[in-house]
């Protein structure tokens, strides 16, 4: 498994996120001989209950997150931040969910953008934007290092 690293940004306080940051960014991986290899798309999605009995709250996680990754169309995860668990499912899950509504979607946010090859590294540098508007809500740099895969795949060869 690749080493992956999400950064958190925030602009200097009074100035707001812009599209044009995300265009300097993008330019800054171009001008040190980042290739862009081509588009890419993920979905965060925050759920919470919905209980038709309240004292059955106890029994359920309070809120949740859902997330469909570029890089495993087939696949949906689930986060259950309180109980520090990750869950993979079939992105079937969704409709299973919609239909049971035992789940609320709260908030969605896409994240897309372009991917670039730098060397060893693989950067995605793209906006967030709520799934049913376009307004600018952030930027997410996504890095993943090749080279820990590599080094990873070799040292057990190594071993055996």
């Amino acid at each position: 498994m690749p080493l992956k690293r999400v950064f958190f940004w925030q602009p200097n306080a009074g100035s707001t996120v812009n599209s044009q940051i995300l265009n300097e960014v993008s330019q800054c991986v171009e001008s040190i001989n980042g290739v862009k290899e081509g588009r890419w798309k993920a979905t965060l999605t925050f759920y919470k209950p919905m209980l038709r009995d309240q004292a059955l709250s106890a029994e359920f996680p309070r809120e949740f997150i859902g997330i469909s990754l570029p890089e495993q169309p087939n696949k949906y995860y689930f986060v259950l931040r309180f109980n520090k668990i990750v869950l993979e499912s079939d992105s079937s899950i969704q409709l299973i969910m919609e239909k049971l509504q035992s789940y609320k979607s709260r908030v969605a946010l896409n994240f897309e953008g372009f991917q670039y090859q730098l060397g060893d590294f693989q950067l995605r540098v793209g906006k967030v934007v709520p799934s049913h508007s376009e307004n600018l809500r952030g930027i997410v740099m996504e890095v993943l290092y090749y080279y820990f895969v590599l080094y990873f795949r070799t040292s057990i060869r190594m071993l055996m």
